[in-house]
């Protein structure tokens, strides 16, 4: 008995230790999520110690943020920051959310502008007188190119109406003269270009009598230069000069043609002085005055002149036998 009741007890004992033990295990689970708890305490602890610095880093940086944005406005608007403030009033109206939007975007765009310079309207100011300047020079020489274009735009229409009035005047006068040297015949000058008669290109026609019609290029060289000296009379009788030159121009022409430009000298002589260099002795001896070019001596020339009607008139006294 004695031993059942210490089995029992035993049992009994055993029961309780098991109690013990679960309770144990109950307590160290707790234990362990105790101290779970505690770390992840400290870990938020931490944390929030250093959102704290994060947040007092960030209080401290709008506070400079804002006093510098003070002491800026205090400068641009030259007045201290509580008399701005209260000018300014209070805002009523309107969304807090789009004021800070529309804040943020001007300070995008002034920050976009750069350092501002304080010498800004004194350079505008010279730049809009420098502006006004070259529009005005502008303006004065837009006027002058119109009146330029205009001008020779007049000069043109002149220039055509007299070159056009002179050229027709030629034309007929060298009708005349050609039918004049060469006895008849066809001949006739014409613009290639008659748009442009300033520019244009003149072509000469010549068809002496008994030839057919050709350009004056296919003439022989006698009839080219009578052809040429058709037009410079005819040139001449347009503007008359009172002294013309000519040098050598009668030595393609054979002994016909060299007579008829005696006789057109001779019908022009009353009206102008005629100079010819020539060495064809009918010329020589149509010719009022003659200068020649002689050397009497050695290495010396020198010029000597006759009076032509004078020596006939000499001749013809010396014949006459006296009485």
């Amino acid at each position: 008995e004695a031993l059942e009741g210490l089995f029992a007890e035993r049992d009994r004992e055993a029961e309780a230790l098991a109690g013990v033990e679960a309770r144990l295990a109950e307590v160290e689970a707790e234990a362990a999520a105790a101290d779970e708890r505690a770390r992840a305490a400290r870990r938020r602890e931490s944390e929030a110690a250093e959102g704290r610095h994060r947040l007092e880093l960030e209080r401290a940086e709008m506070e400079g943020r804002l006093l510098r944005v003070r002491e800026r406005v205090e400068v641009e608007w030259a007045r201290p920051w509580e008399a701005l403030a209260a000018a300014a009033g209070a805002v009523e109206e309107g969304d807090p959310e789009a004021w800070r939007r529309e804040a943020r975007e001007a300070a995008a765009q002034v920050e976009a502008l750069g350092p501002i310079n304080m010498l800004a309207v004194e350079e505008h100011a010279e730049e809009d007188r420098r502006l006004r300047f070259l529009l005005e020079q502008q303006s004065d020489l837009t006027r002058a190119r119109d009146d330029l274009a205009a001008a020779i735009r007049q000069i043109n229409k002149t220039a055509r109406e007299v070159f056009m009035g002179t050229f027709e005047a030629v034309r007929e006068n060298f009708h005349r003269t050609f039918r004049s040297l060469f006895e008849g015949g066809e001949c006739d000058v014409w613009l290639a270009e008659p748009d442009d008669p300033l520019e244009s290109p003149i072509e000469i026609h010549a068809s002496p009598r008994g030839k057919k019609t050709q350009r004056i290029h296919l003439l022989s060289g006698g009839e080219r230069t009578l052809t040429a000296l058709s037009l410079l009379f005819a040139i001449y009788l347009v503007k008359p000069s009172p002294f013309c030159l000519f040098d050598e121009v009668d030595a393609p022409l054979d002994e016909a043609n060299v007579g008829r430009f005696i006789q057109l000298l001779d019908d022009f002589k009353e009206q102008t002085q005629f100079v010819v260099i020539t060495h064809n002795p009918r010329t020589m001896e149509a010719a009022d005055w003659i200068y020649g070019v002689t050397m009497e001596e050695p290495g010396v020339s020198s010029i000597v002149g006759v009076e032509l009607e004078g020596a006939y008139a000499l001749g013809e006294r010396t014949a006459t036998p006296l009485m």
